[in-house]
């Protein structure tokens, strides 16, 4: 160990210049990082396309067992290694120069907080500007967020290593949700999630990748998440329930479609 951070990026078979654009990133940044890409059996191995190479580290799974296992792996390294935090990238997705020193910055200052996302810029694979997604107003934002949806990103998880080891690792148990359901158990558990509203990646939505394609078992699983771990005393655990059921029978384009124009109106409303 060299840094404090390690980057985990999963990867299946991955586009070689959408992951060495992805690392070139992660290798940019203001703050010392090291990277683990965790090769969770590709046909052809990552290794051959990327070399190792000081601060970075490439996990050979086989045979392939899908994001959540490669995730587990990748944070299974950073505790047997000495790492104190870890934080999540995408192959496509690109951070911004200070997203590590930003994030680190804030965990430190608040040795309370246990998983820190932040805003992010959700981009077409062209590069267009789709929408800004994260959650403002601080942990208690996130904390009533979390009831129907992803407060933020994937790809802009920060977690602190020692609040893995209090709540756990990512789950086996939620292929597709993982994320999600770690977000949720850490809150339900008393943790702390927090989000900053600075915007600290660009996300690429693509109608191929996996949040896509496997949309619907996303919805199935994030839904499970919640009856997992539920607040019945709370009105707003119902209403995420209610509108993740709508959201699961409310066709894909349809879905899209009205959150983009929720966030145009909300453009037009902070501009007007």
């Amino acid at each position: 160990m060299t840094t404090p951070v390690l980057a985990l990026v999963p990867a299946y078979a991955p586009d070689t210049a959408a992951l060495q654009a992805t690392i070139a990133s992660l290798e940019s940044q203001d703050s010392p990082v090291d990277i683990c890409v965790i090769d969770d059996g590709s046909p052809t191995p990552v290794s051959e396309t990327l070399p190792p190479r000081p601060g970075l580290t490439i996990l050979r799974l086989t045979p392939n067992g899908g994001i959540t296992a490669a995730l587990r792996a990748g944070v299974d390294h950073a505790l047997a290694n000495g790492y104190e935090f870890v934080c999540r990238l995408d192959v496509g997705d690109n951070a911004y120069p200070n997203r590590v020193s930003r994030q680190l910055q804030y965990m430190h200052q608040r040795p309370q907080t246990d998983l820190l996302g932040a805003h992010s810029r959700v981009i077409d694979p062209s590069g267009e500007l789709l929408f800004i997604h994260g959650t403002s107003g601080g942990a208690e934002g996130v904390q009533n967020y979390l009831c129907k949806n992803a407060a933020f990103k994937h790809s802009t998880f920060f977690v602190r290593l020692d609040s893995l080891r209090r709540f756990g690792n990512y789950s086996a148990g939620w292929p597709v949700a993982q994320d999600y359901e770690l977000a949720l158990r850490i809150m339900r558990q008393g943790g702390v999630v927090d989000c900053l509203d600075d915007i600290l990646i660009d996300y690429v939505d693509d109608p191929a990748g996996l949040s896509t394609r496997k949309r619907n078992a996303q919805l199935r699983m994030r839904l499970k998440a919640m009856l997992a771990h539920p607040a019945p005393l709370e009105p707003r655990w119902y209403a995420g329930v209610l509108r993740t059921l709508i959201t699961i029978i409310t066709p894909h384009g349809l879905a899209k479609h009205i959150s983009l124009a929720s966030w145009g109106a909300q453009q037009a409303g902070r501009t007007g």
